[in-house]
Parts: structure tokens; C-alpha cells; sequence
């Protein structure tokens, strides 16, 4: 490598040059950039206190909101001898019930019922010892 000497050696330029009429242009230019208006945002003083009182309303409607919720999620709980004496309070017939019945109810009625399988014979029975066998074979 080279021995490097500052005094001796020619000066290197720096490579940046000014352009001309620079610094008789830059003060226009700089008051051209500065009086631009930019709006600024102002801020309520009470904006932190409407802050505040909506997040307690939020809370206190939370809150009240919880229990209710879970007291109808209670209520919704019905017990079939409340459905069968509004059933037949309102004389509603089994056409009408298995009009709203599909494919998917049908089948778990089956396998729950199992008619089919473990008591067939029970079923008979049944229906050998009542009265209405020919209003059971008839519907």
C-alpha cells in the first residue's frame, strides 16, 4: 500500500458543488416551505372525561347485560310435561306436528324409539291389549 501524506500530495475535491445563485434563492425558497398552513388538531379538553363516563356506561351495560342472559338461557329450558299439556291444551294433532318434523328428526326418533329391533314385541302387546288397534293401524 501506498505511504499517504497530507501536506505533500495535490488536494482532492470533495465532490459537491453548489449551484449557482444558491444562497441568494434560499431564503425565498425556505419562506415558501415554512408558510404552507397546516392545520393542526385540536383536542377537546372533555375529550378524556367523555372518555371515561362511555367506558362505564360500557361496563355498567356489560354487566347488567350478563345476568339476564344467562336467567333467559334458563328459562328456555322446557320440561316435556309443560310442552305435552300446552300440546294438548291447544289440540294440536299429530299431522300438524309432523308436518314440522324432517328426515333428521325422523331418524333419531327411530333409533331413540327402536321400534324395530329390542321391542317389537312390547309394542304388540301393546297394541293387541288396546281398544283403539284399528285407530293405531288406520292413522
Amino acid at each position: 500500500m501506498k505511504n499517504f501524506d497530507l501536506e505533500n500530495t495535490e488536494k482532492i475535491s470533495t465532490g459537491f458543488k453548489i449551484p449557482d445563485n444558491y444562497f441568494e434563492q434560499f431564503e425565498a425558497k425556505m419562506m415558501e416551505k415554512i408558510s404552507v398552513e397546516k392545520k393542526t388538531k385540536v383536542v377537546s379538553i372533555f375529550h378524556r372525561k367523555q372518555l371515561i363516563i362511555s367506558s362505564i356506561a360500557a361496563i355498567l351495560l356489560i354487566a347488567l347485560a350478563i345476568p339476564v342472559y344467562f336467567n333467559m338461557a334458563n328459562e328456555n329450558n322446557l320440561d316435556a310435561i309443560t310442552i305435552e299439556n300446552y300440546l294438548t291444551q291447544q289440540n294440536v294433532g299429530t299431522t300438524e306436528l309432523t308436518k314440522h318434523l324432517t328426515d333428521e328428526d325422523i331418524k333419531t326418533l327411530e333409533s331413540n324409539l327402536s321400534l324395530n329391533t329390542v321391542n317389537s314385541d312390547d309394542v304388540e302387546n301393546y297394541l293387541s291389549e288396546s281398544e283403539n288397534l284399528e285407530y293405531y293401524i288406520n292413522e
